[in-house]
């Protein structure tokens, strides 16, 4: 049975975080390790880029603290979480807080999916709407109770929904993603990721623009990866493409932006481990 029918999309997301992080050295693993480290506020959040703990960039933490085996940083960051109420909070930090809960606390209650849905409209931090969807996804996928009825309308949606041109790759790979998980047929869905595809290396954020992102690379690469896509012909362009967006323990953006944070440090693992040990 394919693994990504078995567990959460998040753990799965981990999974492809290790995969990367196994690959490199152990110079270049202890740097990523110490960045990390070095990410996380005294309370025990994670820090977001102007150094102040949020839950979002929280969540990141998570994921990369699971993936390369910090215990004492998830232990803080439990003790963080535990001290934070989810109302007064936006809908992304409700999300992300619901989510870090979800990977350490094991008995984290189930919720109706109409109670998600209801954050995705809050007014909160300035992040685009399909990403709002991306963690809502995610939480309906771990945490999300009667989930059959749901899933069922999606399905009927995404049988009749066509990308636009103006969409980013990363809203198209989403879905591609989606009618993956709907049983759907992917090769149409297949095409429309591979146009963002650079071939220098790396995918674009739109149509309109030359040059690739990690964001958008990182997305889909793994969408590519899950849903048996040949990457023999773009690996060795994007995984350069990769490499020279590494700096001192951290991934950078990959448009120019020098700024290393904990977000694209995950998107540059996760595009590693989409990256390896591909059959095809």
């Amino acid at each position: 049975m394919n693994k990504s029918k078995t567990v959460p999309v998040y753990q799965l997301l981990v999974e492809y975080l290790k995969k990367g992080f196994s690959v490199l050295d152990t110079d270049i693993q202890q740097e990523i390790i110490t960045f990390v480290r070095s990410q996380q506020n005294q309370n025990g959040g994670f820090n977001d880029r102007a150094g102040n703990p949020d839950l979002y960039y929280s969540l990141f933490g998570l994921w990369l603290s699971l993936a390369t085996g910090q215990n004492e940083s998830l232990s803080k960051l439990k003790k963080y979480c535990s001290g934070i109420e989810l109302p007064g909070q936006g809908p992304v930090e409700q999300m992300a807080l619901i989510l870090t809960k979800a990977a350490l606390e094991p008995k984290t209650k189930r919720r109706s999916v109409f109670s998600l849905l209801r954050m995705l409209n809050q007014q909160g931090k300035n992040i685009s709407l399909w990403y709002r969807f991306f963690l809502f996804a995610l939480l309906v996928d771990a945490l999300g109770k009667n989930k059959t009825f749901y899933y069922f309308l999606a399905r009927i949606y995404l049988i009749f929904f066509h990308p636009k041109p103006d969409f980013p790759c990363s809203l198209v790979a989403a879905f591609t993603y989606a009618r993956k998980m709907m049983g759907l047929p992917l090769q149409k869905s297949h095409k429309l990721v591979m146009n963002y595809y650079v071939k220098s290396g790396g995918f674009k954020a739109f149509d309109t623009t030359s040059n690739s992102d990690m964001l958008s690379t990182a997305v889909a690469l793994f969408v590519l990866k899950e849903i048996a896509a040949d990457l023999r012909l773009i690996r060795p362009a994007t995984l350069g493409f990769v490499q020279n967006n590494y700096f001192e323990g951290a991934f950078l953006s990959g448009d120019g932006d020098e700024t290393k944070d904990l977000e694209y440090t995950f998107y540059g693992l996760l595009a590693l481990g989409s990256l390896v040990n591909n059959e095809k």
